[in-house]
């Protein structure tokens, strides 16, 4: 799959998913801004950095603040141009049911999760519409479609993504800017793996999580970033307002 030359930006790049998808991407041609809080950020895509010269740039910053998304579209444009794809897929959670939040872990779920996608349309749109079109990948959950414990905050916020996505995919398809979501099942990440320390017994978490999915495992971030590559490829030029689930039977059930 290639997308030789096209200039990506991707979010919750330092580990996960986001480290996968910089990674592959880079080996398909890509010019890559990997974005995350972070600040071990650059340490973590040194490799990278050197194995692909001028072809990846890192910004340290919170996806939940604009001059965030002003600083990435900023170091996309001065080192390459453009901007032809960008990944929104930095996430925050807590396993805790609604009432259970504090007031402010529910805004920063919410703010990191969903209105960081507000922040990147705001900049990344009106490039995207200067250059004749461009394609967002937001990172939904298999909590975009269904209800599963301790997901308090982190299930709205990730419904919240999957509308965003159709909204913007309707607003920006005369302007050739499609828009999908990308909802995985439980991927085997920091993130996750955080969640099952919380949980107090994290073997029975993983666990639980494993037969949960009719596949009988939980995915590897390589697999799902691999979806991403093929979005991003001129093979799916025909997707747009798409919710597609990849998630290992989860929601079939």
């Amino acid at each position: 799959m290639d997308v030789a030359e096209k200039v990506v930006i991707v979010t919750g790049a330092a580990s996960g998913i986001g480290a996968e998808i910089v990674r592959l991407f880079l080996g398909a041609g890509a010019r890559m801004v990997a974005v995350d809080v972070d600040p071990q950020l650059p340490d973590a895509m040194e490799g990278l950095t050197n194995d692909y010269p001028g072809r990846l740039h890192c910004v340290v910053g919170d996806v939940a603040l604009e001059e965030t998304a002003l600083t990435y579209a900023r170091t996309a444009l001065e080192a390459y141009g453009r901007i032809d794809v960008m990944i929104n897929n930095a996430a925050v959670s807590y396993v805790k049911q609604i009432a259970e939040h504090t007031p402010e872990e529910w805004d920063r779920v919410m703010t990191v999760n969903v209105k960081s996608i507000y922040w990147s349309a705001r900049v990344v749109v009106p490039e995207m519409k200067r250059t004749g079109g461009g394609l967002f990948l937001n990172t939904g959950s298999i909590s975009s479609v269904v209800g599963l414990p301790g997901q308090g905050a982190y299930g709205p916020s990730k419904g919240a993504v999957v509308q965003l996505t159709r909204q913007m995919a309707i607003d920006y398809a005369p302007d050739n800017i499609r828009v999908n979501a990308v909802c995985p099942g439980t991927v085997d990440t920091p993130l996750v793996r955080k969640s099952a320390e919380d949980s107090g017994d994290p073997e029975a978490f993983l666990e639980g999580l494993k037969a949960a999915h009719p596949i009988g495992r939980i995915a590897q971030a390589e697999e799902i970033a691999q979806f991403y590559l093929f979005l991003a490829s001129d093979h799916a030029r025909f997707f747009t307002g798409a919710v597609l689930m990849i998630d290992g039977g989860f929601t079939a059930q």
